[in-house]
């Protein structure tokens, strides 16, 4: 089902290709926010009707935000968030996100979809 599906990477100015991208790249990248940094993942096809998922650093120390989108009929879409200091989940979420095209059981994260007007 998704054998052409391909990833970009972005994180603070700086695009990784789909060829380009590895499981320590994650590690890295997620380990290392800082303070407005982020990361976003953009698959070439919705992954479980996900368009992206992204995380950022939160001015609190530790803490970071994890979103995502997904698009909901022709032109609407729910945007769910989750705020944590488990850097470890995070890296699973995007692994599994890449890896095997699944997305984060989402019942535990708040829809947000009122802030994005």
């Amino acid at each position: 089902m998704y054998s052409t599906l391909r990833y970009k990477l972005e994180s603070n100015g700086t695009t990784y290709d789909n060829e380009s991208l590895n499981a320590s790249v994650f590690v890295d990248l997620i380990t290392d926010l800082e303070l407005h940094d982020f990361v976003v993942l953009q698959p070439s096809e919705r992954v479980e009707g996900s368009m992206y998922l992204q995380a950022a650093s939160l001015e609190e120390p530790g803490q970071m935000v994890v979103e995502t989108r997904l698009q909901e009929g022709e032109s609407g879409f729910r945007h769910y968030s989750y705020t944590t200091a488990d850097t470890t989940k995070v890296i699973q979420w995007f692994l599994d996100y890449w890896g095997k095209q699944e997305l984060p059981e989402l019942k535990d994260w708040q829809d947000i979809t009122h802030e994005m007007g």
